[in-house]
């Protein structure tokens, strides 16, 4: 079985991959209608859960397709430029 990473606020979810379209649609015409829905997700291990979700309140929701690097990650090694710089001398 395939998944996909859903993350609603702060939390994160799987969903199977074929279910992922329908999940992202009735994500989306909750927060458009403003309304709570039932999802069908993942926990972290596999084990199902139902998930209630508020569209009224939510400010982002985000199914990750699987690209890389995922919208969860940042690329490059950001103290790479960091320990470049000079470090302040003394007067």
């Amino acid at each position: 079985m395939t998944t996909k990473r859903v993350k609603l606020g702060d939390q994160m979810w799987k969903v199977n991959s074929a279910d992922a379209a329908s999940v992202a649609d009735t994500i989306a015409a909750a927060m458009s209608e403003e309304k709570v829905v039932r999802l069908s997700l993942l926990s972290g291990d596999d084990t199902p859960a139902t998930v209630i979700f508020n569209g009224k309140v939510a400010l982002l929701a985000t199914i990750d397709e699987g690209a890389v690097p995922r919208p969860t990650e940042i690329s490059g090694n950001a103290n790479a430029d960091a320990a470049k710089v000079d470090p302040p001398t003394k007067k």
